[in-house]
């Protein structure tokens, strides 16, 4: 078998092969008997037809079939001769065989394309944010906790600021018809909060059950404005507990009065915070790495986690989901993760970094220890080969950020939650 190799760009190529009659005559003979088993022909016992009067009669139909079984033998052949590792099935061309003669065709495929990395070591710069919580944040958290014991109260008296409203949501077009498709039933919102404040906080005070109103939120669409009709079904208040030592203690076994509870919380508070702000360091790597890495993804491995997402959502969403829209509106973001797992693969070389079995077992023990009342759930699902390497990669994800954390410039950027609480009460002020 003879292959020659073309490099199309960096992810396709093309294999031409060729193999050479000698190398086929004893399997196609072998085709032949095959065929001639399952053959019945007048004046002939079913499986008894001559071999001459079989290639007579089927030798067109013979050749095309046995040139069709023989490419998956040879493509993988092939491969493993040129060390390919196709991302698609390939496109077969220029497939010619005939008895006596070679067998031919040429195979297009797609495959992962090098990654070349940038000079990352001590150059590369990135942003951390270091947020800074305040007693607004603490009072925000306890109003939280309080909620989720709090009781409800029907209102009769109409909407204010602060009470919850059960409602029905249909978009609305530029001319004021509703969009269909576009409703949302059921939602709770309150009054004041978030889009719900600003102009809208005006038009959804007042209101009582079978009340509507129109109200804007921005879209998606960083700037465009939507209007929807709210229909009222329900106007309720919150009632909630006092915050006394009962209910301290009930929520927080560690505090034993509002100040040590008030601590807690700030404790709370800053921990997620760091959170976020590594996850956001994280995110600016992969940033720097998306922006300084030359790599353009193979289409057929964006389309192929487009569909994959794709058929997800149709289990999840069933004919509500909308196929043509996602792919529109996904494929730049998909893209994106393609290349992203691309430079991860090339880094983990590059770095040398893996995660052993060892490691991997001496985790699941560190989660059964903060978890000793599940201790038989977690055992069954780390069980399963996907959730271990489900695992496996969450670690070397760890891993593999500590290790460029230690190579990247860090700057230090100190951000105020009360900054933080301006700039969105400034962005819902126009709704």
């Amino acid at each position: 078998m003879k292959t020659n190799l073309k490099r199309i760009n960096d992810f396709t190529q093309k294999i031409t092969i060729s193999v050479p009659w000698e190398d086929l005559e004893s399997a196609f003979e072998a085709h032949i008997k095959r065929f001639t088993k399952k053959l019945k022909l007048p004046g002939f016992r079913k499986g008894k037809v001559p071999k001459k009067v079989v290639i007579q009669n089927f030798g067109p139909e013979l050749e095309a079939e046995f040139a069709q079984n023989s490419i998956e033998l040879h493509y993988a052949e092939a491969l493993q001769e040129q060390k390919l590792v196709p991302v698609n099935r390939a496109s077969i061309e220029d497939l010619s065989f005939s008895k006596g003669s070679s067998l031919s065709f040429t195979a297009t495929l797609e495959v992962e394309p090098e990654v070349k990395l940038p000079k990352y070591h001590r150059k590369m710069k990135v942003k951390k944010n270091i947020y800074t919580p305040d007693e607004t944040d603490v009072d925000g958290y306890i109003q939280e906790v309080r909620r989720q014991f709090s009781e409800l109260k029907t209102v009769e008296s109409g909407s204010e600021k602060g009470h919850l409203l059960l409602v029905d949501m249909q978009e609305l077009d530029n001319s004021g018809i509703p969009i269909i498709g576009k409703k949302v039933e059921d939602r709770y919102l309150v009054v004041g909060e978030g889009v719900f404040g600003g102009n809208n906080m005006g038009r959804l005070t007042g209101l009582k059950a079978k009340d509507t109103a129109v109200i804007e939120a921005e879209t998606v669409n960083e700037g465009d404005m939507a209007k929807y009709q709210v229909t009222v079904k329900n106007v309720q208040e919150e009632i909630f507990p006092e915050l006394d030592e009962e209910f301290i203690k009930k929520v927080d076994s560690e505090a034993t009065d509002e100040s040590s509870f008030r601590q807690n919380v700030l404790k709370r508070i800053e921990e997620r915070l760091d959170r976020e702000s590594d996850g956001q360091l994280n995110e600016a790597i992969v940033d720097y790495f998306i922006q300084s890495t030359k790599l353009e993804p193979p289409p057929s491995m964006v389309e192929n986690m487009i569909d994959n997402a794709i058929e997800q959502a149709k289990s999840n969403n069933g004919k509500t989901f909308d196929e043509e829209q996602y792919r529109s509106e996904s494929r730049q973001s998909v893209a994106r993760s393609v290349k992203w797992y691309l430079i991860r693969k090339a880094l983990l070389e590059a770095e040398d970094l893996s995660v052993q079995d060892e490691e991997l077992e001496i985790h699941i023990e560190e989660i059964l220890k903060s978890s000793k009342d599940e201790e038989g759930q977690i055992r069954r699902f780390y069980k399963k080969s996907s959730n271990r390497e489900r695992l496996r990669d969450d670690l070397l994800d760890k891993n593999l950020f500590e290790k460029l954390k230690e190579h990247a410039k860090v700057s230090e950027v100190a951000i105020a939650t009360s900054d933080l609480r301006k700039q969105r009460e400034l962005a819902t002020e126009g709704a």
